[in-house]
């Protein structure tokens, strides 16, 4: 009996669809496998930056205080305690309320003192607690150098920083 060509490749056929559905099954878990581990890279690249935040230092508080007066007195103090260390003079500090932002004012003071004080203040704000960041700077000549008598240059710098008013404790009601 003679078998026709059609039947003949009839098993290669079976084969190949038998391979073809064993690769089209085996394709699912690959791909899957390649998604894990690109969201296992996406997990251990978040975890490296949440311990790298955990390690640094902690950054330090804003200047705060519960009223405006408060306010103007922890800056004046700040600005006294870093003005001793260098050629730096406080001329005083004010507060300027800013209505659109309540809780957020803005504090102005005027200070003398060479470039070299006046540059070593305004880093030690910038970098030490409370951490009290310039808003506005505007820096000018007070007093020009005069190298006949030695003298320095002294400059006057406005400076403009915002504090923040804490909110009034809540008041505890007796039951």
């Amino acid at each position: 009996m003679t078998v026709s060509p059609p039947l003949a490749g009839r098993p290669l056929l079976l084969g190949l669809a038998g391979l073809g559905l064993v690769l089209a099954l085996g394709t699912g878990p690959v791909l899957d496998a390649l998604g894990t581990a690109d969201d296992i890279a996406a997990a251990r690249d978040r975890l490296a930056r949440a311990q790298a935040a955990a390690a640094a230092p902690p950054s330090p508080a804003p200047l705060a205080a519960a009223d405006e007066a408060g306010l103007v007195l922890a800056l004046q103090a700040r600005l006294d305690a870093l003005a001793a260390e260098r050629t730096v003079t406080v001329d005083g500090a004010g507060i300027q309320p800013d209505p659109g932002r309540p809780t957020l004012p803005r504090l102005s003071a005027s200070l003398r003192g060479t470039a070299e004080g006046l540059h070593g203040l305004l880093q030690a704000l910038e970098t030490g607690a409370p951490l009290i960041v310039p808003e506005e700077a505007v820096l000018g000549v007070e007093r020009s150098a005069d190298p006949e008598i030695g003298r320095a240059t002294v400059l006057r710098l406005t400076l403009t920083v915002r504090g923040v008013l804490l909110p009034a404790p809540a008041a505890k009601s007796a039951p």
